[in-house]
């Protein structure tokens, strides 16, 4: 991973306290494996969309535009919230 250690540390400390929060029953997870979410039609890589949302959802868009943005584009962020986020195992009817 290129990103650097402590802004690795501070991404997956704030985002494991907002799964803490809204997934602690895997209910988030089951919503994006079902795709039970805004646009979900339109979603083609449903792990990649849950990754961002959660860290939209984790306020974390400064920190990362200040931050992160300056040496890593979002391929690069993509690979550090894929070890951080669950995995998502979408659901076929």
């Amino acid at each position: 991973m290129k990103i650097k250690q402590h802004h690795f540390d501070y991404l997956k400390s704030q985002i494991d306290q907002t799964l803490a929060t809204y997934n602690q029953h895997n209910e988030l997870v089951r919503e994006y494996e079902h795709r039970l979410f805004s646009r979900a039609e339109s979603t083609k890589n449903i792990q990649r969309r849950f990754c961002f949302d959660v860290l939209w959802g984790s306020g974390l868009n400064k920190f990362v535009c200040d931050n992160l943005y300056p040496y890593l584009n979002d391929d690069h962020i993509y690979t550090a919230l894929k070890s951080i986020c669950p995995t998502i195992k979408e659901v076929t009817a």
